[in-house]
């Protein structure tokens, strides 16, 4: 007896394990069609994708994921508001760290963009402690361009290059938004 229920328990853990692997897979198989359908164009089927991954495997990042991707495709598509509207949804859901502060600082962005400095602010400010500092600073000066605040910009840019890698794709661009607001960048190191 001792044997059989050692056995069983053995099997039921390695069935259990696989059906926790089974249903990453299905959601990594199901966001690549929900990106599919996002880089087609194809809006009808990019939300019945959103749609089964909300619902079926809102366990997974991959829900998350879908969520964030699909707003960046409703602003694109001159649907800000229901970008806007979609990240709020989203955001309590959201259990990852590192994916709840991506969807405030997407949400900022957003904001910001949509004319609302002070709500996009708010966004940033409710990150106490950033795992993304040179987004989190970038996003604090665009705010305070907006609100007529060079001085504020220029601080924000300075702490966002401090934080920045050197060969970071979008160092030159911060750099650019650091000079426009009055600064100058540091100097590049030696190679």
């Amino acid at each position: 007896t001792g044997i059989a229920m050692g056995l069983a328990l053995v099997f039921g853990w390695q069935w259990w394990q696989g059906k926790g692997v089974r249903h990453q897979e299905e959601a990594a198989t199901q966001y690549q069609a929900f990106v599919d359908a996002i880089d087609a164009k194809d809006a009808g089927k990019a939300k019945a994708f959103a749609a089964l991954l909300s619902d079926k495997y809102a366990d997974t990042p991959y829900s998350s994921l879908a969520v964030l991707r699909n707003a960046a495709f409703l602003n694109a598509n001159g649907k800000p508001d229901e970008a806007v509207k979609l990240l709020q949804a989203g955001q309590s859901k959201v259990k990852d760290p590192e994916l709840a502060e991506m969807f405030t600082l997407r949400l900022a962005r957003l904001l910001l963009i949509a004319g609302k400095p002070g709500d996009a602010l708010k966004q940033v400010d409710s990150v106490a402690k950033p795992r993304f500092p040179a987004i989190a600073n970038e996003l604090r000066g665009d705010i305070a361009i907006a609100q007529g605040k060079r001085d504020e910009a220029r601080k924000a840019y300075q702490m966002a290059l401090t934080t920045l890698d050197q060969a970071a794709p979008t160092r030159n661009l911060l750099e650019l938004k650091l000079i426009d607001a009055g600064g100058q960048p540091p100097a590049k190191p030696e190679t």
